[in-house]
């Protein structure tokens, strides 16, 4: 079965339509559209055997389990157990991935447990005193050949950060002639320090092994505490600690998205939650992609399917364009926002950081004015306004009831306004347009002023429906036999928060 598994991950890498790691990274890609190869994935990856048992075979080293300091060490997580279980939860998504990795570089498993040591396994970790970050405390970006940028920090990234830290771990062993405890040991406190404390030894003529070595207290303790952790997952029989369960199989694919996507919109495509899909692209300083460079997304393979229709169905129309902007003399946030036709509430979204004045030189995160990726259905408006407040004047405020319409081929404005029952000329000033406006481009009716049904631009068999109290998008969607991110879609939300008297478009067709 693995065997299988590794042919039909490689045989995808033909297909360049969306492009990931290959098999032997243990994240596999896939070609739009094939929907019984995921499908065998995910069955393998539900189906597969524990992770634990082919990571104890690959280990190699001695634990040295009669050591004290390895005892003691043992003693300590079997005190903590939760600590051991978070880590190791976070690490699920990447753990088959990681230890593929080791096995392509001939290096010990063992190494597999070095981010918990370093981070608990969460990409988010930094160390407030060397600048550490990620799941390895990668310190010097451009020392591991990580890239860094504005946009994106390579320390983050699981997949890149990955390379680095084995690809060093490699050269330590090679610089230390095969001796995996002093690598380690290095890799911690750095080669320099160890070569320091190896001199002392010999000009004193004691032995240079590890455990004579006077290195820094928390270098003396960062080895034991990696062959604890060994030693616990080599003999679960005599650990109190129940580990999580791991699929031995892929769980991720990289996703090709070709240009800049909202993070956010991203999550809706591929029905997942947004903070999950932020900690699996952990890499991006902000809530969308890069504008330039690489453009994926790492997704579970149960998603794939999900986001490759629904994002081929939004990818006709004009995205979202985020942008760097330096901070000129004499800017305030207000007219920023003026400049790029934003809210100032949207721009301190996308900048948590940002103070009450901006100072100038600085750089903050702004929309470029462009019609926002959509599906054929509008949306009532209701809650929108974070979401599209980037197409919004200054001198109208969306209002409860009003309709965001996409110009579809054919439209016209008379035959616009006729539908909403809404004067030409109120609908031209609003928008601020003077002529019939483009297919594609999204235009703010305001039918809060009419209760009417045909504010929505309906296809025959859908459904309006009105949310009540307590209701959950999931419930709405299994009562009308459709699923959560098909109505996300249609109505552009961007999560799963309804609030009562919402109006929804319940889609006739899913697929």
């Amino acid at each position: 079965m693995k065997l299988l598994q590794f042919v039909i991950c490689l045989l995808t890498l033909i297909y360049s339509g969306i492009l990931a790691a290959d098999a032997r990274k243990g994240i596999c890609s896939y070609p739009y559209h094939q929907a019984e190869i995921i499908q065998a994935d995910i069955d393998h990856y539900y189906h597969a055997d524990d992770l634990w048992s082919e990571l104890r075979q690959s280990f190699r080293l001695p634990h040295y389990e009669n050591d004290p300091l390895v005892r003691e060490r043992i003693q300590w997580f079997y005190r903590h157990p939760d600590y051991l279980q978070r880590s190791l939860l976070r690490a699920k998504p990447w753990l088959y991935f990681i230890m593929q990795e080791t096995k392509k570089r001939n290096l010990p498993a063992e190494l597999v447990l070095i981010p918990i040591i370093e981070s608990a396994y969460n990409p988010y970790a930094r160390n407030a005193d060397s600048g550490a970050t990620g799941i390895w405390q990668i310190r010097n970006a451009s020392h591991y050949g990580v890239r860094q940028n504005w946009w994106y920090d390579g320390r983050r990234d699981v997949v890149a950060s990955t390379h680095a830290a084995l690809n060093h771990l490699s050269d330590l062993r090679s610089f230390f002639d095969g001796n995996w405890l002093l690598a380690i040991a290095a890799y911690d406190t750095g080669e320099g320090n160890v070569l320091s404390a190896i001199r002392h030894n010999i000009r004193k003529g004691r032995d240079i092994d590890f455990w004579s070595l006077p290195l820094a207290e928390e270098t003396r303790d960062y080895v034991p505490r990696l062959l604890a952790l060994a030693s616990i997952i080599q003999h679960p029989e005599l650990s109190p600690i129940d580990l999580p369960s791991i699929p031995n199989a892929p769980y991720l694919a990289e996703v090709d998205t070709t240009s800049q996507i909202d993070l956010k919109q991203a999550a809706a495509l591929a029905n997942l939650r947004f903070d999950e899909l932020q900690r699996l692209n952990s890499g991006y300083n902000f809530t969308t992609t890069e504008p330039i460079g690489p453009q994926h997304l790492f997704l579970p393979i149960e998603n794939v399917l999900s986001f490759s229709k629904n994002y081929a169905g939004i990818a006709q129309y004009p995205s979202l364009h985020w942008i760097r902007y330096h901070v000129q003399p004499g800017d305030t946030l207000l007219s920023v926002a003026e400049q790029f036709a934003l809210t100032p509430d949207l721009i301190r979204k996308h900048n948590p950081k940002l103070g009450d004045t901006l100072q100038p030189g600085s750089q903050i995160l702004v929309a470029q004015a462009a019609p926002p990726s959509t599906f054929n259905h509008p949306s009532t408006g209701t809650g929108l306004a974070e979401t599209v407040g980037t197409f919004f004047k200054k001198s109208y405020d969306l209002q409860p009831g009003d309709t965001l319409y996409m110009v579809r081929k054919g439209d016209d404005i008379e035959k616009i306004a006729t539908h909403f029952q809404i004067k030409s000329t109120d609908i031209l000033a609003l928008n601020q347009v003077n002529s019939n406006p483009l297919p594609g481009q999204i235009l703010i009716i305001p039918t809060h002023q009419t209760e009417r049904i045909q504010q929505f631009q309906l296809v025959p068999g859908d459904t309006i429906y009105v949310v009540k109290h307590h209701e959950t998008l999931e419930e709405i969607a299994n009562r009308f036999h459709t699923t959560p991110s098909q109505i996300r879609l249609a109505n552009l939300m961007m999560d799963s928060h309804l609030t009562p008297g919402d109006r929804l478009v319940i889609p006739a067709k899913v697929g």
